[in-house]
């Protein structure tokens, strides 16, 4: 277990923040079919505006007084926001190791020796497609493959880590394995999500009208993604403790939330609402007019009363299911609702396991 690792665990035992992501704005130059953030200039008015950079500041010192150390900082495009870089080094002052989401197109020289100045921790790319035509169809932004691609390069030449992170889709499902070279071309390690949570222009379409693949296919590219992302040995290795840890029928798992959110880390999104992470919209409170520790206390608190659907303590294809409450509700419209996309997912995802081994 690493240090950071170990430091998690014992903040969500002890329940104090010590992770957090600030959503500073719902603002992007690129308009994804699947993205469920983006607003557009007048939804953002229409809803109060954003926070000033000053608003964000003081919050961060209150943050930092409360014992966060970890910090993410996403959108939106982050570097859209006014007063970005202010923000940044004065959160550097507070100690914070600060991680940065981006889409990497506005990644220019100045930037680029700018975080090389003042080093962030790293800088994860999106990175949606192999050419610019991927880009034209699922995020409606010509030009967007090569702004990306030298981004990355603009980074590491400077020695600044990078991580390239993507979602495998119907549009890009054939560009994986060349996203993956990509990655080992500019010596940036990659991570494909192949779950992707119905994007708002799509929720409330059948899943085969959406973006995303259907559950067998998605199953089907998690085993690509992991025999990509790590040896073949340790896959193997991962593959038959899996399976074995399958064949337990008698497990019981869990009806909380189970991961870090509410336990040490938050999110705030970009109308000042804390929540106890970047896809539950509740608990919800307004952390500039509460305070941080008050809200935090609250989140914490509040997010315990979510529970799963009882079948899914005793389904024997948890250990390989991505359910959580937030997925839950998102997929069903209720955090106890059982998503018939995720059951599919993990039966298939055990399958293939299974027969990867033979």
């Amino acid at each position: 277990m690493t240090m950071e690792k170990m430091m998690m665990t014992r903040a969500a035992r002890n329940q104090y923040p010590i992770n957090g992501s600030l959503e500073l704005l719902p603002l992007c130059n690129m308009n994804c079919d699947m993205c469920y953030v983006r607003l557009d200039h007048k939804e953002v008015e229409k809803r109060g505006g954003l926070h000033s950079v000053e608003e964000w500041i003081d919050l961060a010192r209150q943050m930092a007084d409360a014992g966060v150390l970890f910090l993410l900082l996403t959108g939106g495009e982050p570097l859209l926001f006014p007063g970005f870089k202010k923000l940044y080094l004065e959160l550097k002052k507070l100690g914070m190791i600060l991680t940065i989401n981006t889409n990497g197109t506005l990644i220019d020289e100045e930037w680029a020796d700018f975080f090389a100045e003042n080093l962030p921790r790293r800088i994860n790319i999106t990175l949606y497609g192999s050419d610019d035509t991927a880009y034209e169809t699922l995020c409606h932004y010509p030009g967007g493959f090569e702004k990306t691609r030298k981004a990355i390069r603009l980074l590491r030449d400077r020695e600044i880590e990078v991580k390239i992170n993507g979602s495998v889709t119907k549009e890009n499902w054939k560009d994986v394995d060349f996203i993956y070279k990509i990655g080992k071309e500019l010596d940036a390690p990659v991570h494909m999500d192949t779950y992707m949570l119905p994007g708002i222009k799509e929720r409330n379409l059948p899943f085969e009208q959406q973006s995303r693949l259907n559950p067998e296919d998605a199953a089907l590219a998690e085993i690509q993604t992991r025999k990509a992302e790590i040896v073949p040995e340790i896959f193997r290795q991962y593959a038959k403790q899996m399976t074995e840890i399958l064949k337990n029928q008698d497990m019981v798992y869990s009806d909380q939330i189970s991961c870090l959110a509410g336990n040490c880390s938050f999110t705030v999104n970009w109308q000042g609402e804390m929540r106890p992470c970047v896809t539950l919209e509740e608990p919800s409170v307004p952390v500039f007019e509460t305070g941080f520790l008050p809200a935090w206390e609250k989140i914490s608190k509040d997010s315990k009363v979510f529970r799963y659907h009882k079948k899914c303590t005793t389904c024997p294809y948890r250990p390989v299911c991505k359910i959580c409450v937030a997925s839950a509700y998102l997929e069903t419209g209720s955090y106890d609702g059982i998503p018939e996309y995720l059951c599919r997912y993990a039966e298939e995802y055990a399958r293939l396991l299974q027969k990867e081994l033979e």
